[in-house]
């Protein structure tokens, strides 16, 4: 008696091989107050790492952030967001 080959278990590949991430997730430490240079140097490189280099979704990432103090702080920027604009002002303060 013949038997049946076994079906293959690996999928096939789609006929483009090109394949997109369409979500990172990168660790984003809270913000610190007393250094904010080094914690957007830090997230710089968090950024880098993960390959975001989409400014609306580092702007949201970084507000993610900013406790409660920070957030009124950076109200106009953040209800009213140019995400270039807002890279700027965060980088300044």
């Amino acid at each position: 008696m013949q038997q049946d080959a076994e079906p293959s278990t690996c999928p096939e590949e789609p006929p483009d091989s090109t394949f997109t991430i369409n979500r990172v997730i990168i660790r984003v430490l809270c913000f610190w107050p007393e250094k904010p240079a080094v914690w957007f140097v830090q997230l710089k490189g968090q950024f880098a790492l993960s390959n975001v280099t989409n400014h609306t979704t580092q702007f949201h990432y970084i507000i993610s952030k900013l406790d409660n103090t920070h957030i009124v702080e950076l109200e106009n920027v953040i209800t009213n967001p140019h995400p270039q604009a807002a890279m700027t002002v965060f980088k300044q303060n």
